[in-house]
């Protein structure tokens, strides 16, 4: 046999050797997977028999100590896992629902043969039906022969199935589904974003088809050189922002932190809009000379520091609040993402204890939060570096998130 058969030989045992790693791996991700979402839902369940875990509870835990007990845990367990509370609501959810209505599938995920994606997809469709015995095998049994489907492929099969077998009209499950239609941002890199739409298929089919056909009568202008897809884009901005009808233009107004080094034309240090998003140089000096519903706002250029603000009243003035919200940016409980002009002002050390109405003793924190430090045995402290350190009922402690700039 010569030395290249002998080569290839031994390259066909080292792609087989490799692929089976790979089967291998991905059944004990799908294991572990299964094993994470059981501990989970074990520390919720726990929660809501020991409530006193997580919340002072005077003589009898009430209906309120349990789910104040259930959002402490909740929270003790994203910092734990660095996950977001929903997504570990959204396991606890999916856990408590295979679990108890469709345990072959849940003996599949835990035997590493179903994914984690097809789980979710199975507790999604289960927790869109009404819960049926009959209806919850069936359920279970069509997911279990599925398994093996791509996760794309799986969710319409599922989706599919779960039309058959729905109790409910289409018409009825259309007016509730309406009901929940949303708009949501989601930014990317280089001052770009995402502005995505949930709303009934009509509406979006008849939308698109107006910008499409607006996009495609403009391509044929002879100094068009814009693609398709950017003249799409763009009409849907024109027509959202008002940008070519000053008397449709909303008014809003946006916070713009920009080094003043850049904002001089001196440096190029990236500017951030609502404190949080980059955008460029030009884009920053262009909005703070023409645009007068953004704040002007300059940082020293080498610190970008807020000098402190004392006051000794309860509620914070206006240009303590404007400080604080440029500081905080979003709620400051780590992993919480709500932008802080949607938060409350909680003082860290409480005012009927002799907390102070100031910048060292000031923080932004989402209703949620807010509660839950208020609420249970979660506990705050602020240090002098600004840092907010939170430590959990269990005595995990955790850092609020570092400001994005």
């Amino acid at each position: 046999m010569s030395t290249r058969a002998i080569d290839d030989t031994r390259a066909d045992d080292r792609v087989d050797f490799a692929l089976a790693r790979a089967e291998v791996a991905s059944s004990q991700l799908n294991r572990l997977a299964a094993e994470r979402m059981s501990a989970v839902v074990s520390v919720i369940r726990e929660a809501r028999r020991h409530p006193d875990t997580y919340v002072v509870v005077r003589d009898e835990a009430t209906a309120r100590d349990i789910s104040f007990a259930v959002e402490a845990a909740i929270a003790d367990l994203a910092v734990r896992l660095s996950l977001s509370e929903s997504t570990v609501g959204a396991l606890v959810r999916r856990g408590e629902l295979v679990t108890t209505r469709a345990l072959p599938v849940w003996n599949l995920f835990r035997e590493g043969e179903i994914s984690p994606e097809n789980v979710a997809c199975v507790a999604d469709v289960l927790d869109s039906l009404p819960e049926n015995e009959m209806c919850d095998a069936r359920v279970a049994d069509r997911a279990a022969e599925l398994a093996g489907l791509v996760p794309s492929r799986f969710r319409e099969r599922m989706r599919a199935f779960r039309d058959r077998v729905h109790p409910e009209s289409q018409t009825e499950r259309h007016e509730r589904a309406r009901a929940a239609r949303r708009t949501w941002i989601e930014h990317g890199d280089d001052g770009m974003a995402w502005l995505g739409i949930h709303l009934p298929s009509t509406d979006a089919e008849a939308a698109w088809q107006r910008i499409d056909g607006i996009a495609r009568q403009l391509a044929t202008c002879t100094d068009e050189s814009r693609s398709l897809d950017q003249i799409r884009a763009d009409a849907v901005a024109d027509i959202l922002t008002g940008r070519n009808d000053p008397a449709t233009e909303p008014r809003v107004t946006v916070g713009v932190l920009v080094p003043v080094l850049t904002l001089l034309g001196e440096g190029d240090q990236p500017a951030t809009l609502e404190g949080r998003i980059p955008i460029d140089p030009e884009t920053a000096r262009r909005l703070a000379v023409k645009a007068p519903s953004f704040h002007r706002i300059l940082t020293h250029p080498v610190s970008s520091a807020v000098l402190d603000v004392d006051r000794t009243s309860y509620r914070p003035p206006a240009d303590l609040a404007r400080v604080l919200a440029l500081r905080d940016v979003t709620c400051r409980h780590p992993g919480c993402g709500r932008p802080a002009k949607r938060c409350d002002i909680d003082h860290t050390v409480d005012w009927a204890k002799g907390g102070t109405t100031s910048v060292r003793n000031l923080a932004h924190l989402s209703r949620r939060h807010h509660t839950l430090k208020h609420r249970t045995r979660w506990t705050v402290e602020q240090r002098p570096d600004g840092v907010i350190r939170w430590t959990s009922p269990t005595g995990f402690v955790a850092d609020a998130d570092p400001p994005p700039f």
